[in-house]
């Protein structure tokens, strides 16, 4: 099968004023639980109910074996543990470590030996052709941009500024939240559906 992939670009990595480039999956919506109750069904002679059944008696486990501090294992996919970050008060650094400093951060997964080598044999790496990355502008830049685009255009939208700018919507909104606060954008519409005027009243 295969897996699309966007090629993204840090600038002055680690502070050294080289670029780094990663690369991140772009992968689908995950599997709904009536999704998989459906498939595991058609797979064996369980029924959705019992396969339902067992994911209530599996999450229930889990919280029990991690609240005693042992690591979780599911045959055939690999061990779930507990990871933790220490947070210090900025104002007693040298304190004493009691366990109230203590914060849990999230939930590792360590596969099975041949998890990853029999994904491996299925997939594919392909470049996607849509990028997720957005163009890089100064303010300046974008400001004139967008004083281009309201020669022609009556309002603005997110869509539009992802569209016309090659923003991808994180970075739209910031920009366009920018812009508002700034006094030179002005924001109509519903919230459902907003949309965005220049400001007539700037000077």
């Amino acid at each position: 099968m295969d897996l699309k992939y966007d090629v993204y670009t840090i600038t002055n990595a680690e502070g050294s004023g080289e670029e780094r480039k990663y690369v991140r999956l772009k992968q689908h919506e995950a599997m709904t639980a009536s999704e998989l109750e459906a498939t595991i069904q058609q797979r064996c002679t369980l029924t959705k109910g019992d396969v339902a059944a067992v994911f209530s008696e599996l999450h229930d486990i889990v919280v029990s074996e991690f609240s005693m501090g042992r690591r979780v294992y599911v045959p055939q996919l690999g061990y779930f543990s507990l990871a933790v970050n220490l947070e210090m008060p900025e104002d007693k650094p040298d304190k004493k470590i009691t366990g109230k400093e203590l914060r849990l951060r999230g939930i590792n997964f360590r596969p099975v030996g041949g998890l990853l080598r029999e994904i491996e044999k299925r997939v594919h790496f392909v470049r996607s052709e849509y990028t997720g990355r957005s163009n890089i502008y100064t303010e300046e830049k974008l400001w004139t941009v967008l004083q281009d685009f309201f020669q022609e255009n009556r309002y603005l939208t997110i869509s539009l500024m992802r569209m016309k700018f090659g923003l991808s919507r994180h970075m739209a909104q910031k920009w366009i939240d920018h812009f508002i606060a700034k006094g030179l954008l002005v924001k109509d519409g519903t919230p459902r559906s907003p949309i965005y005027f220049l400001n007539d009243k700037t000077e």
